[in-house]
């Protein structure tokens, strides 16, 4: 019986090895969580453009562009475990206003604001305080993001910033 086995065994590797032209690779990636709801993987690493804005738009601080919308959606919430859902942002806040997020390259006095589809401002690192009512099953929830200018003058430049979430339910 092993040598029956034996050169089958031989016999198919061989064969497999001669039609290989490369080798790849192949990664599997994920997270079970214990919250309430999972998180769509098109919901993670996003890029969010804000657009081509003109420095001449902002006259003073607080100066806003137009706004971005993004969605996160939550799947397979269970209402049973929790009906609430909290978003923190979190990235490098701007020196002169940490609320916001700051930017990396050659732009200077300006930042990225986060808002929640309810207006509530969600400052950097702090949670929102206006809760997402989750339904049983998917929630799509929608947020979006504006550059603000921290001073009368923005300096025209490349304004890129980079945040992470996490979800809290209750």
């Amino acid at each position: 019986m092993k040598q029956f086995i034996l050169p089958v065994f031989v016999s198919a590797a061989l064969s497999t090895s001669s039609l290989s032209a490369g080798g790849s690779t192949v990664s599997f990636t994920g997270e079970i969580v214990a919250g309430a709801c999972g998180i769509d993987a098109g919901s993670l690493d996003q890029t969010v453009r804000l657009g081509v804005v003109s420095a001449n738009r902002f006259k003073a601080a607080g100066d806003r562009s137009a706004s971005q919308t993004f969605d996160v959606t939550l799947t397979d919430c269970d209402t049973s475990v929790a009906r609430n859902a909290y978003f923190t942002f979190i990235g490098t806040g701007h020196p002169a206003a940490p609320a916001l997020l700051g930017v990396v390259g050659a732009a200077r006095n300006v930042g990225v604001r986060l808002q929640a589809a309810s207006g509530e401002y969600i400052d950097n690192g702090f949670e929102q305080k206006r809760p997402i009512v989750l339904q049983h099953g998917s929630n799509v929830v929608r947020f979006s993001a504006m550059y603000e200018a921290t001073a009368a003058t923005v300096t025209p430049g490349r304004a890129d910033a980079v945040a992470n979430f996490r979800v809290r339910y209750h």
